[in-house]
């Protein structure tokens, strides 16, 4: 019994030495799995803990702390689709290394059976062997990843990966027991049952890819959502198997081309018959390719429209909101004075109400909207936007007069008739000047001395700090409400420029009103036509769809929380509105929208918000022009480029993947080499040489994985098209809907494609080399005859 059983043990142990090579590639596999999962997710644990580095000035600790929370509640939803995606590829490579062992060994189990070896015996033994497998996969796998971390991110991102350590064990257990699965023996009956479960879980592959492109445009980010994990994997595998799909009878067709034909139909042969051999490295080529694809394309997409949306988000290259403050022409001034900034301008946005939808008014100078909009990657056109809404006869439009380029103020002289005595001393008379770069701001104008019984009185005022030259908007008289019981008529006499203490010619500014119990009134404004008329507005497409309007339509709005109510004109429906944070907004410009208020009242929304173009990294000079404010950028925020770390995430899986590959591949084509060895011999004795069986291997072995490689690109294009823009949408917070459609990063795909090109080139190579030894003394066997 004890020599029996010390037999059996080297029998073990020669069984294991006996297939050191693919035992060998099965812990490479595995190491590889290890590696990839590990810097995947150490990139986003690095992305997550210097996110906060890249917060704009001004912006408190805080509200970065909760847009860092937002990023990283995106990321859950988003991250596992990377990691499910790297373990199916790796448990498919796993388990055609598995069964290509168990084939290996068939006649070993057999020996090791015939000596006494139960089948739950051998299964322990398998399990033993794949759990030595597993831990020298987990080491060599985890010290990979962190040598790939450190290259990629620096030792520093090491150092805080370091506590992901847990996922290599985890990993390697996981694709272990896929081993110890696959090199299980089965019966007729259950490889009956394992064929018809494989075509069932095709199917169910093939439907749940269809579903998820179906739901996926539905998700949105704000936690986790299944679809979004499984969306890509799922596709991406069903893209796979119907790239096999159109394989197997491409073979079949060119084999039977091949037989009708004149010219050699040994390779087409051997392919069409070894096909289920040939299948899982056709799956897993197109796969790998597929999914480089489909990282290019989900990098550029969310690249673009990240970009995009930030800066239509922004409006302009630096933004700083300032409510409750208004933005004066002083203000303004200061921000165009600030190094790096090419051109800024005030900007009211401001919530307003059209019935029952709450909806965003972007209000901007119309001299500053070709200068100061940002085109935001193309979803934008300030010279375009500046077109249509330029106003028509039918609509208001801003008129201000100039006082010319010496101005330091004005005069204003008007006469008063009233019953009531003294009226005059308590007369206010207030003017809207408006600067060069198109910011309003209303000043009160200083009577000169008022003597009793006076009918006409004089005012002055001095234009405001800001930049110049001046232009007088409008004028506003006031009484106070104790002399409101009588009519007081109000009429312009002169209005006239200052120069320091010289008065210009008299202005084209005549009115007249009367004030009673309103007690105040405007009595000139500078806008064209005379009566109140909408302003002209480009309105975004979700709020042309909400309200059911279109170019030519009136619309009506009153400002959220306030009285004050405007009309509109629908000039143009457009995907975006600069400076709106969705697209239920509507773009004027802001001259016209102040001259239409004055038409309909006596004062105006001012701007609160001012809005430069020139270079990104002047925000902090501009936050600290404007007092320390938030400044918003043209770039994506905090909580966008911690979702943005998916994209590295991306790369690193499909890097991973192609490695995965080309192990599997290797095994895949020396097991065959091995299976084909008798042919060999039959194939020298019919007069093909070691060289020609050679040259017509590499020829076979790269027609596989050249059209493997042609379909899976393809495969990966139409899975980007269908996935790629709904899935950037569905994980990024903020993304808006600018029908950008798919953009793919080729020079990054083309590196990747020609990398895992030259590994596959390699292992054609080996295989050849292989052949062509063999056959050098390959003879035709008795069991060959």
């Amino acid at each position: 019994m004890p020599a029996r059983a010390l037999s059996t043990g080297r029998l073990v142990r020669a069984r294991a030495g006996a297939r050191r090579g693919l035992l060998l590639t099965t812990t490479a596999t595995l190491s590889v799995a290890v590696a990839t999962v590990y810097a995947i997710l150490a990139s986003l644990t690095v992305a997550v803990e210097r996110s906060g580095d890249a917060a704009p000035p001004g912006v408190p600790r805080d509200e970065v702390a909760a847009q860092v929370a937002a990023g990283v509640v995106a990321l859950l939803s988003a991250a596992p689709a990377l990691i499910v995606l790297v373990l199916l590829l790796a448990s498919t490579a796993v388990l055609q290394l598995g069964r290509l062992l168990a084939a290996a060994r068939e006649q070993d189990m057999a020996n090791l059976r015939a000596r006494g070896l139960s089948g739950r015996q051998a299964t322990a033994l398998g399990a033993i062997e794949a759990a030595a497998i597993a831990v020298t996969a987990s080491v060599f796998g985890l010290v990979s990843g962190v040598a790939l971390t450190v290259l990629l991110f620096g030792a520093q991102a090491a150092l805080e990966a370091l506590p992901l350590g847990w996922t290599a064990p985890l990993t390697a257990l996981v694709l272990a027991a896929v081993l110890v699965a696959a090199q299980r023996r089965r019966s007729d009956s259950r490889r009956r049952g394992a064929r018809i479960a494989t075509a069932a879980a095709i199917g169910v592959v093939a439907l749940t890819g269809a579903f998820a492109v179906w739901q996926l445009p539905q998700a949105r980010p704000g936690g986790f959502d299944p679809i979004v994990a499984i969306a890509p994997s799922a596709v991406l595998l069903a893209a796979a198997l119907l790239v096999l799909a159109v394989f197997a009878a491409g073979a079949a067709a060119v084999a039977r081309a091949g037989a009708a034909g004149p010219g050699p139909a040994l390779a087409p042969r051997q392919v069409a018959r070894r096909l289920p051999v040939y299948a899982v490295a056709v799956l897993l080529v197109a796969l790998t390719f597929a999914q480089a694809l489909f990282a290019a394309a989900y990098s550029a997409t969310w690249t673009a429209a990240a970009t995009d949306s930030a800066a239509v988000r922004a409006g302009a290259d630096l933004r700083v909101d300032l409510p409750p403050q208004t933005a004066s022409p002083a203000t303004v001034a200061d921000a165009a004075a600030v190094e790096g900034v090419d051109a800024a301008a005030g900007v009211l946005v401001a919530p307003i109400e059209i019935g029952s939808t709450v909806a965003e008014i972007i209000a901007v100078p119309s001299v500053a909207i070709p200068t100061v909009l940002s085109p935001a990657g193309g979803a934008v056109d300030p010279e375009a936007l500046a077109a249509t809404v330029t106003p028509t006869p039918d609509s208001v439009a801003g008129a201000p007069v100039a006082l010319g380029q010496e101005a330091t103020g004005i005069r204003v002289t008007v006469e008063i008739a009233s019953s009531r005595p003294n009226v005059a001393a308590a007369f206010q008379l207030s003017a809207t000047f408006v600067d060069a770069l198109g910011t309003p701001t209303s000043a009160r104008l200083a009577l000169d001395e008022v003597l009793a019984g006076t009918t006409a009185v004089t005012a002055t005022a001095d234009v405001p700090a800001g930049t110049g030259p001046w232009s007088l908007s409008a004028l506003t008289a006031a009484i106070p409400p104790a002399f409101s019981t009588a009519d007081v008529g109000v009429r312009i006499d002169t209005v006239q420029p200052l120069a320091g203490d010289a008065a210009g010619e008299a202005l084209a500014v005549t009115g007249e009103a009367v004030l009673g119990e309103s007690a105040e009134a405007v009595l000139w404004v500078g806008a064209e036509p005379g009566d109140p008329a909408p302003v002209r507005a480009a309105i975004g497409s979700a709020l042309a769809a909400r309200l059911g309007i279109g170019p030519g339509d009136g619309v009506e709005f009153r400002y959220a929380g306030t009285g004050r109510r405007g009309e509109l004109e629908v000039a143009a429906v457009v995907d975006a509105v600069p400076g709106a944070q969705s697209g239920l907004a509507v773009f004027v410009p802001l001259d016209a929208l102040t001259a239409s208020a004055l038409q309909r009242g006596t004062s105006f929304v001012p701007p609160n918000a001012v809005w430069a173009a020139g270079d990104p990294d002047a925000d902090r000079a501009f936050s600290e022009a404007l007092g320390d404010r938030p400044v918003t950028t043209a770039a994506p925020g905090v909580t966008a480029s911690v979702v943005g770390s998916l994209v590295s995430g991306w790369w690193i899986a499909a890097g991973g993947s192609g490695a995965l590959a080309l192990l599997a591949a290797f095994a895949i084509i020396q097991t065959l080499s091995l299976d084909r060895r008798r042919d060999l011999g039959v194939l020298r004795a019919l007069g093909l040489t070691p060289g020609a069986q050679a040259r017509s291997r590499a020829g076979e072995v790269a027609a596989v994985f050249a059209a493997s490689a042609v379909l899976g690109t393809v495969a990966g294009i139409a899975v980007s098209w269908l996935v790629a823009p709904a899935l950037v949408q569905a994980v990024t917070p903020g993304i808006l809907a600018l029908g950008a459609g798919v953009a793919i990063a080729w020079p990054p795909f083309a590196i990747a494609a020609a990398l895992q090109l030259i590994g596959l080139s390699v292992v054609t190579g080996i295989a050849a080399v292989g052949v062509r030894r063999a056959a050098i003394g390959a003879t035709v066997g008795e069991e060959a005859r």
